[in-house]
C-alpha cells in the first residue's frame, strides 16, 4: 500500500488519505476519474486556459500542462497536439514569444518532447544572454570626469555661491 501512496502526484494523494486499504484507494480512484462529470471536464479546459508560464521555469510550466492534458486524455476528451501547443504558446511570458513565431510555422505539430527542448533551449539562452549583458555593464568603466570646470565650481571661485566652508565672500573686507 506504501508503494501506490508513494507513487501518487501531490495533486491526487489528498483524494486517498483517509483510505485505509488498497482496496478502499483504488476505489476512490476510480470513482474519481473513471467516469469524469461534466463538470470536472470543464475544470480541466478552464485550467488549462489559465495555464501561464509566470516566474516558473519552462519545465514546471510544461509539466502542469502535460498533467492537464493525460488527465483530459485519461477522461476520454483528449485535446489535439496542435490545440495542446496552441494553450503553450498562449501562456508563455513575452521573454518567449519571438520563438512562438518559427515554431508555429513548422507544417506538423510539435511534440511534447520537441516543444520542452525548443522551449528550454530558448530560455537558457535568454537568461545567459541577459546574465552576460548584466556583466558586461557591471565591468564598463565608469566615464571620466569633465575636464572643464562646472558653473558651480565657477561661482565659488568667483564669490558666487560662497567660499570656503559656506562663507560667502560679498560684504567681507
Amino acid at each position: 500500500m506504501s508503494a501506490l501512496l508513494s507513487s501518487l502526484s501531490t495533486e491526487i494523494i489528498h483524494l486517498v488519505v483517509d483510505c485505509n486499504t488498497f482496496h478502499s484507494i483504488w476505489q476512490t480512484l476510480e470513482k474519481s476519474f473513471a467516469s469524469p462529470s461534466h463538470s470536472r471536464i470543464m475544470q480541466l479546459h478552464g485550467s488549462f486556459q489559465d495555464l501561464h508560464l509566470g516566474d516558473d521555469s519552462v519545465s514546471a510550466y510544461l509539466q502542469r500542462a502535460k498533467v492537464l492534458f493525460d488527465e483530459l486524455a485519461a477522461a476520454s476528451w483528449p485535446i489535439s497536439l496542435e490545440n495542446f501547443n496552441l494553450y503553450i504558446f498562449w501562456g508563455l511570458r513575452s521573454d518567449l514569444k519571438d520563438l512562438v513565431t518559427s515554431l508555429s510555422t513548422w507544417a506538423d505539430p510539435l511534440s511534447y518532447s520537441n516543444l520542452h527542448s525548443y522551449l528550454l533551449t530558448h530560455e537558457y539562452l535568454n537568461k545567459s544572454s541577459l546574465q552576460s549583458t548584466i556583466s558586461s555593464l557591471m565591468t564598463m568603466p565608469l566615464l571620466p570626469a569633465p575636464s572643464h570646470p562646472t558653473a558651480s565650481t565657477f561661482l565659488v571661485h568667483r564669490g558666487g555661491f560662497g567660499g570656503p566652508f559656506g562663507h560667502s565672500y560679498r560684504g567681507h573686507r
